[in-house]
């Protein structure tokens, strides 16, 4: 099929054509040299994985599929020219990242504890007129998107978030729609704050912080991280990885924090960030039922646990421990809303049948 790279690793199949695309191809940044295997040495079904990536194929909007079993990858795939040097704006899969940080500054002691109070950090911002709820703020409910600010993914938020604005102030002043802590709603300024919060502790960017504590450690690159105009780090989107370099990511959570004997984030963290922390779980895509960590989705596929980070539109990296096995998948996100919904529905469900 043209425009389509497609490697079952060492078996000998890997095409490439096509052109384009959205992402920037930065060759000389570090890209995890995975080790590779095929799936038929790892115990997969490669009959069930070739319908899969065939029917991944019939989807234009997908741009890379990786899956990596018992820490070998196993299969790669990507379209419209893509290679594995290329990175991805992962969107709002950034809040996992933002949340293995802030792990990290607690192991650190930079971070006393996810009960500090939020504005403790922000002094400045006038509270004299605000919500008195806000002053009840933890870093806790901002990881479990528990903030209580009204708040509509879907909205158009230009009007409050423009080249004008101070963005930190502006999300510490939004409305709350419920008590702190009552109900859970996925609000990106919630990461955005975590992030500043970590700059005001660190005294670095979160993302020479990330490069320092996380991605150096794991071999990998942050390509770019978007900013706001007051030069923060936006915890809740914009930053850009390679798909092996997401995947790799992932292989730290599913080995609790340790990789390479080095322990990068605290087996302590990583297990309270995947502690479901809703009530009562919500459909997500084709799963049923999901829950919600400290920015982490969590789920179930038939007996396996399974934990996820979705972007949008089909950009995800999910991690089946029962299986050892994550896998990544890249999409186009310019896309609209609705069809960005259509195709993520479609993602996660070629995904879940013939993947997991």
């Amino acid at each position: 099929m043209a425009g389509v790279a497609l490697c079952f690793h060492a078996c000998g199949i890997n095409s490439v054509g096509g052109g384009g695309g959205a992402s920037s191809n930065s060759a000389s940044l570090q890209t995890f040299p995975w080790p590779l295997s095929t799936p038929t040495a790892q115990g997969m079904d490669t009959i069930r994985l070739a319908e899969g990536l065939r029917q991944i194929q019939s989807n234009p909007f997908v741009f890379a599929v990786l899956v990596v079993r018992n820490d070998l990858l196993v299969v790669e795939y990507y379209s419209h020219g893509y290679v594995k040097e290329n990175d991805f704006d992962l969107s709002t899969a950034s809040t996992s990242i933002t949340s293995a940080l802030v792990g990290i500054a607690l192991d650190q002691r930079i971070l006393p504890s996810i009960q500090e109070k939020i504005l403790r950090y922000f002094p400045e911002f006038d509270t004299t007129h605000s919500d008195s709820r806000k002053q009840g703020w933890t870093i806790e409910q901002f990881l479990e998107m528990r903030s209580g600010i009204a708040w509509n993914e879907n909205d158009d938020h230009s009007n409050l978030f423009n080249s004008h604005t101070n963005w930190v102030s502006t999300s510490l002043g939004l409305p709350l729609a419920s008590a702190p802590g009552d109900s859970f709603v996925v609000t990106t300024p919630n990461a955005n704050i975590l992030s500043a919060i970590l700059t005001r502790t660190t005294g670095l960017s979160t993302s020479k912080f990330a490069e320092t504590f996380l991605s150096d450690p794991l071999s990998i690159s942050v390509r770019s991280w978007a900013t706001d105009p007051q030069a923060i780090v936006l915890g809740g989107s914009g930053i850009r990885l390679t798909p092996r370099d997401f995947a790799r990511f992932g292989q730290l959570y599913l080995h609790n924090g340790a990789i390479d004997g080095k322990q990068i984030i605290s087996r302590q963290w990583i297990q309270q960030s995947l502690v479901p922390r809703n009530p009562s779980g919500t459909p997500r895509g084709s799963f049923s039922s999901v829950n919600f960590g400290y920015s982490w989705w969590t789920t179930t596929n038939g007996s396996d646990s399974l934990f996820m980070t979705v972007g949008s539109a089909g950009n995800a990296l999910y991690v089946v421990p029962t299986k050892n096995m994550i896998i990544v998948t890249i999409a186009d996100g310019e896309v609209t809303k609705l069809q960005g919904d259509a195709n993520e529905q479609t993602m996660m469900d070629i995904v879940r049948k013939y993947f997991l």
